[in-house]
């Protein structure tokens, strides 16, 4: 008898603990679907007062007399309106570019002597090749890369004023109207912005809140790989053996790694800045840099440059320029201009002196003379040492003769704070496989 009452007790202790944990269970599952329910309703109402709230329909530009009615509505968004791009610099008369290529949509525009580069999913653009930052991430919405309106055409050199309009039936929809006119507006980088609310109406914001385009970016990045190439070639014309040689294959290559990774170029000002701590860059910064002047850089590197909106630095010896093939010449550089920013490798000091670099071997006058021969002619600020041979006299005939920053040939990243005089570099040769030249950008050792 005791036996069967304790296998009862037993049998009835756990039964009650099973029903405690089944109750546990079914009370979890119906708060989390009461929670995900009412996550749902959240936000549906958040998506339906955005688009009753943020979107502003029945908008029409204004220019030069003449309207265009937008098919795409505006957006409102944190007190920043933002415009289809493509819909109001076509309207403006704009040259429309877009690529969308691994994954990345970038969309450009050259209105008036000014060149707009944007993309999908980051507040960082370029204005004429300076890279900066919006104030606001740009959203794509049904496909449309939208802008912020104010921020980028006052840059572009107009004035905007926002009007809208009160149907006299209640019915009728209310309407925006944009008017632009032309300015003459400071430097970008100088330059005041002004960011309104459409809806405030301009009584109650009349002059907007001003702030000064931001340059800044946050993340930031600590250091930035400056690459250095010299010669291309295609490798059924390339036999092997040269160290500064790669092929127009591993070259292409390795730039379309850099824009499926993501990778943005900027110019030897912007390097600059960030050098001196006046600027801040985003992260996936690079910069690239061709030695010697090479008409190859011409023939090979710039149209895959340009296919993927990158920048580069070329550094002729300007004392061989237009003199025989490899060199470019100047009608090449003339040409390409939209890709290479040209600063010096000297004049005519590429050459050794019995075993030593000529630049540290000929006289202070000779190499003086030769320094401002070669910046006058390019009207640069920038100086690849070459063969990397430099010291302390050499940096300061540098300054002397107008220079502000120069390149070595020694390993290593560009950081806030390096001396501008003593830049290094990472350079890419024929050995360097894919994953040597991804390991170089962000882990060189």
């Amino acid at each position: 008898m005791g036996t069967a009452l304790d296998a009862g007790s037993k049998a009835k202790g756990t039964l009650t603990k099973d029903s405690k944990s089944a109750y546990r269970k079914l009370a979890f599952s119906c708060l989390s679907l009461l929670f995900f329910l009412l996550l749902i309703i959240a936000t549906r109402e958040a998506a339906t007062a955005q688009s009753k709230d943020d979107y502003i329909p029945f908008s029409f530009l204004h220019i030069d007399g003449r309207m265009h009615a937008l098919q795409n509505p505006l957006l409102l968004k944190d007190g920043v309106t933002f415009a289809p791009f493509r819909e109001v610099f076509t309207a403006l008369g704009a040259e429309i570019g877009y690529t969308s290529k691994c994954g990345r949509l970038l969309v450009q525009a050259e209105v008036e002597g000014h060149r707009f580069l944007l993309e999908r999913g980051t507040t960082a653009f370029y204005h004429n090749d300076t890279l900066l930052s919006l104030p606001e991430m740009p959203p794509v919405i049904n496909g449309t890369l939208y802008f912020p309106l104010r921020f980028l055409l006052e840059q572009a050199g107009y004035q905007l004023h926002m009007e809208k309009s009160t149907p006299a039936n209640s019915d009728a929809p209310v309407k925006t109207h944009i008017f632009l006119y032309r300015s003459s507006p400071e430097p970008l980088i100088e330059a005041e912005t002004i960011i309104d609310d459409p809806a405030a109406g301009e009584e109650n914001n009349p002059a907007g809140t001003r702030s000064r385009p931001a340059a800044d970016f946050d993340p930031a990045a600590a250091r930035v790989p400056v690459l250095m190439y010299h010669h291309l070639l295609p490798a059924s014309e390339y036999s092997g053996g040269h160290g500064s040689i790669i092929t127009v294959e591993s070259f292409a290559e390795q730039m379309e790694y850099l824009f499926a990774s993501g990778y943005r170029t900027v110019t030897l000002e912007d390097l600059y800045l960030f050098v001196t701590g006046e600027k801040k860059l985003p992260p996936r910064i690079v910069v690239l840099t061709f030695d010697d002047g090479y008409a190859s850089n011409y023939h090979y590197a710039y149209p895959i440059l340009k296919q993927y909106h990158f920048r580069a630095v070329q550094f002729p010896i300007t004392g061989k320029v237009n003199f025989s093939i490899p060199r470019m010449t100047e009608e090449m550089m003339a040409q390409s201009t939209d890709v290479f920013e040209f600063h010096s490798h000297s004049h005519n000091l590429h050459y050794y002196i019995d075993d030593r670099p000529s630049l540290l071997a000929v006289s202070p006058e000779t190499a003086r003379e030769d320094l401002c021969c070669s910046r006058e002619l390019l009207g640069c600020f920038a100086f690849a040492y070459p063969y990397g041979a430099f010291n302390d006299e050499t940096i300061e005939l540098l300054k002397e003769t107008g220079y502000k920053m120069a390149f070595t040939i020694r390993p290593g990243y560009v950081c806030p704070g390096d001396d501008p005089f003593r830049l290094k570099r990472l350079g890419v040769y024929p050995e360097t496989t894919l994953e040597d030249f991804a390991r170089i950008l962000e882990n060189y050792e």
